[in-house]
């Protein structure tokens, strides 16, 4: 009987190369970046932010939940407090050529941040957060430039959701 599936030699290569890739990657500790793991002193938290209605206190809280925690509307007994007591996303100018035009810019992305427990004791003293990234601008490409900055905005969004997400594991890993 036949059913019509048969194997070929590129097939068969292409899983192997597959498998041997697995293997590799697995070998060297590689292992995708999953959601962070929560100490048990941070399953219900508070985010505190200069920017309340901002794309990162609203971000961060979607990743929190997504890791289980239990996103709480206001502080209180038991809950712990994330703070983002500074927030800033601004470019600033870098370089100005002979026409008195702006060439290039940095984007700086800064965040104070601190985290409580439940009780109210330190787990994260305030720590400054902060990235940078540089572009040009393009007199000849004006209309472009906005769309530019603001996707760098967007990604250094991403960016520092998962900088923050990181320190809360690493609180939660010493804690």
């Amino acid at each position: 009987m036949d059913i019509g599936i048969r194997p070929t030699a590129r097939g068969g290569v292409r899983a192997a190369a597959t498998l041997a890739l697995g293997l590799a990657l697995a070998g060297c500790g590689f292992h995708l970046r999953g959601e962070v793991h929560l100490a048990a002193e941070l399953e219900r938290v508070h985010v505190q932010s200069a920017d309340p209605f901002g794309p990162l206190k609203r971000d961060l809280e979607a990743a929190l939940a997504r890791a289980g925690a239990k996103v709480e509307p206001a502080p209180g007994d038991g809950v712990a407090e994330v703070s983002l007591a500074a927030v800033s996303l601004a470019p600033i100018v870098r370089s100005v050529g002979a026409n008195a035009f702006v060439n290039e810019f940095s984007m700086v992305y800064h965040v104070e941040l601190e985290i409580t427990d439940g009780a109210g004791k330190t787990l994260l003293p305030k720590q400054v957060i902060e990235q940078s990234r540089v572009y040009t601008f393009d007199q000849t490409q004006a209309i472009g430039t906005g769309a530019e900055q603001d996707e760098i905005k967007k990604e250094m969004e991403r960016d520092m959701v998962q900088a923050v997400l990181r320190k809360i594991e690493a609180v939660g890993r010493r804690s």
